[in-house]
């Protein structure tokens, strides 16, 4: 049924063709129909290719649209890292500087994968850019983005995403998540990690108020030493051969052996561990993550 009208006919056609030929027996209607068989197969392989083609060109463009330099930050060690399960993803990063004191990080996740769920993460790429010239409050933005793309997805789609804002002058973090994972926080000064809870609704789920008022910021200050992950569930849900979960505690166990470390060196460790853990199996999911260590 995934043929075209004409090649469904010319394919029932070769069928019929090839049992009068068993029937008869007659060799011209089984080699007919043989011809006929591998012509559309050569016809459905060329559609594939060029199917292959674009979505190397989507991915091409979707790496494109990505930051082409992390803004640099005296004061942070940044690093970011995406990789799609598939050609394409869903999943989404953005790092913006909209003045000296001031920086927004945004990780979000588009539900499913491909090309659909690749489209909507370049949209809201960019009107987060644009969105945070305008206001510095993370829960402003996650309410913008929600008013402006809400009607615009397919009943059942949703995005989950996680903002935060960083201030220099005063040192401190403002969170606000809208259906996203918890990011994770490490203190320094403890040596313990936290994950942060800020309630909030996923985006293209609730188009009234009720987005608006769930949504709650978490601010909080930093120290030299501290980090930040933010992260996508492609992470926590990778799955081995077993079935096992990578799961939050490994997550946080791979960055508490590597917080002494860069934030480039963090993720790489990261990966590591999640690479050890999965092995040959394929990743199901996109995998997305921001670390952000105070100097």
């Amino acid at each position: 049924m995934q043929l075209t009208p004409a090649r469904r006919l010319f394919y029932g056609l070769s069928v019929i063709g090839f049992v009068i030929g068993l029937l008869s027996p007659d060799w011209v209607w089984i080699t007919a129909s043989f011809v006929v068989l591998n012509l559309l197969l050569a016809l459905e392989l060329a559609d594939k290719l060029t199917t292959r083609d674009e979505l190397e060109i989507a991915r091409e463009i979707q790496i494109g649209l990505q930051p082409e330099r992390i803004p640099e930050i005296p004061a942070m060690s940044i690093f970011a890292f995406s990789k799609p399960a598939k050609i394409v993803g869903g999943d989404f990063f953005n790092i913006v500087k909209p003045n000296y004191n001031q920086m927004l990080s945004i990780v979000g996740d588009v539900a499913g994968k491909g090309i659909p769920a690749a489209l909507y993460a370049a949209h809201i790429q960019s009107m987060f850019e644009s969105l945070s010239e305008q206001s510095a409050s993370p829960a402003n933005i996650l309410k913008n983005l929600n008013q402006l793309i809400c009607r615009r997805l397919r009943e059942g789609d949703f995005i989950t995403a996680v903002i935060a804002f960083f201030e220099f002058g005063d040192n401190s973090v403002t969170i606000a998540r809208a259906g996203h994972n918890w990011p994770l926080y490490y203190c320094s000064q403890t040596k313990t990690i936290t994950p942060l809870k800020p309630k909030g609704l996923s985006i293209g789920l609730d188009e009234t108020m009720g987005f608006s008022s769930y949504l709650e910021e978490k601010k909080m200050p930093l120290k030299s030493g501290d980090i930040l992950l933010l992260y996508s569930d492609g992470i926590t849900e990778a799955m081995n051969s077993k079935s096992h979960l990578f799961e939050l505690s490994r997550l946080e166990s791979a960055l508490q052996e590597s917080a002494h470390y860069p934030a480039d060196k963090i993720v790489e460790r990261i990966n590591h561990r999640l690479g050890e853990f999965v092995q040959s199996e394929e990743l199901h999911d996109d995998v997305t993550m921001v670390a952000l260590k105070v100097k």
